[in-house]
């Protein structure tokens, strides 16, 4: 009877288009070779373009450029204890970049915000540095796919 039950279930599921994250494919990009001018998100913005079927090339073969305009990077406090102790802070990572092609801007520009809360502790500083400098690598990372995602609703100028 479980294995009935848990069969149906995996079948509701996979029927409704659930996919976990990461598994959904990129729509096709409009164009194949792109120039990245990333700054910090250069390397992880030109592995999104990889994994969408994309390809970072230099500017004689670049059919086209995404350029990141602006980085800006935020840590707030988000919850404070009775104390008066840092006890959350908020990460917010905001880019700006545009897609063009022989200088001529494709669509409107990118805006991405990414937000992460973090726990806090005094008492674990050093430990709590290395957890602050992976989430914001992380960030980096979800910034530069919904980039691409994006990317791949622009349309091919002809």
């Amino acid at each position: 009877m479980r294995k009935i039950l848990l069969a149906a279930a995996i079948l509701a599921v996979s029927a409704c288009g659930f996919h976990l994250k990461g598994t959904q494919p990129y729509d096709k990009l409009p164009y194949t070779a792109w120039r990245v001018d990333g700054g910090a998100l250069q390397q992880v913005l030109e592995n999104a373009l990889r994994r969408a079927d994309g390809k970072p090339v230099d500017a004689p073969q670049a059919q086209a450029v995404i350029a990141v305009n602006h980085i800006e990077t935020r840590k707030d406090v988000l919850t404070i204890t009775r104390a008066a102790n840092i006890n959350e802070y908020l990460l917010i990572l905001r880019v700006h970049a545009q897609a063009s092609r022989n200088g001529e801007n494709l669509g409107t520009p990118i805006i991405v915000e990414v937000r992460r809360s973090m726990d806090y502790a005094d008492s674990e500083v050093l430990g709590k540095q290395e957890e602050e400098a992976t989430i914001w690598q992380e960030m980096r990372r979800d910034a530069a796919e919904q980039i691409v995602r994006r990317l791949a609703f622009l349309k091919a100028a002809r």
